[in-house]
């Protein structure tokens, strides 16, 4: 079984020579109230019994119960913001045998421009392998009231 985690951070790419992701502001789980741009980093655990030419991914932006997010594009179009790809594992075959007991690690990272969401809401990026859902990271977005009483000017004047 495939097995995965994700990370979000402030920006992220692949080393396509290492496959390595260079994360920016990783592990944060609270944003906003206006949410800026992003990125999801993925890490997938792949059995060697499970290794293929192609993975087929689907990165899903979901609400706290689970239903799909829907936002106005720069078109005026009502989106569910996605992404959905294909990661390619060019004739991967285990070194020796020591290799082939631990699973194959493949990562990568999916910028992600500024998302129009609710502040005060929690939401949740899914990543799905092969349609099956294999990892999960929740966020949440302050509400536009916290992010005033969080001011640096509130600060001082709740010092002084």
């Amino acid at each position: 079984m495939i097995d995965g985690f994700l990370v979000l951070a402030d920006s992220a790419s692949t080393d396509k020579g290492s496959g390595k992701v260079h994360m920016l502001g990783a592990g944060w789980s609270l944003t906003g109230p206006k949410v800026p741009p992003s990125a999801v980093a993925g890490f997938l655990r792949i059995p060697w019994d499970e290794v293929g030419d192609q993975i087929k991914f689907r990165l899903r932006l979901l609400t706290r119960d689970r239903e799909e997010v829907r936002v106005l594009d720069e078109t005026g179009q009502n989106r569910a913001p996605q992404f959905e790809g294909i990661l390619a594992l060019q004739q991967v075959q285990p070194a020796d045998e020591l290799s082939r007991q631990i699973p194959l690690n493949l990562s990568f990272a999916l910028s992600i421009p500024p998302l129009p969401l609710l502040a005060g809401r929690v939401y949740q990026w899914a990543l799905d392998v092969g349609g099956i859902e294999v990892a999960t990271v929740d966020f949440a977005v302050r509400p536009e009231s916290l992010a005033s009483d969080e001011s640096p000017d509130n600060e001082a004047r709740a010092a002084e």
